[in-house]
């Protein structure tokens, strides 16, 4: 079992803040985004990893369902992590308690969300 670590981008190791609500005309989510461009995506149940894929894609393409659902899973890369909303860490919950996920997408190449 890993242990609990800062909040740190999958992708970059840049440490990242604690999610934050954002609103697109065509999506609510609670995350953030990365300096390498990655974005994050909180699914505070632990049970919508589905739902909150398709909100991170739609996230990742600024809001552009239609684009999100374009893209093929080449074009991106992912992770998901068990996320403490208390202490900003990630790393598996060792306690039988709520747990949250993180969802983490950076695309390869931007030109799917260009123009």
């Amino acid at each position: 079992m890993a242990r609990q670590r800062p909040l740190q981008c999958p992708f970059c190791d840049n440490y990242l803040r604690a999610p934050v609500e954002i609103n697109f005309s065509t999506v609510e989510v609670t995350g953030g985004i990365c300096t390498c461009h990655a974005i994050y995506v909180l699914d505070r149940t632990g049970h919508n990893l589905g739902d909150i894929f398709m909100d991170a894609l739609t996230f990742v393409c600024r809001g552009d369902i239609d684009k999100a659902l374009l893209l093929d899973p080449e074009d991106y890369e992912s992770a998901d992590f068990d996320y403490d909303l208390n202490s900003n860490t990630i790393g598996k919950q060792s306690r039988a308690g709520k747990v949250c996920k993180l969802v983490f997408i950076r695309l390869q190449h931007d030109e799917k969300t260009d123009g």
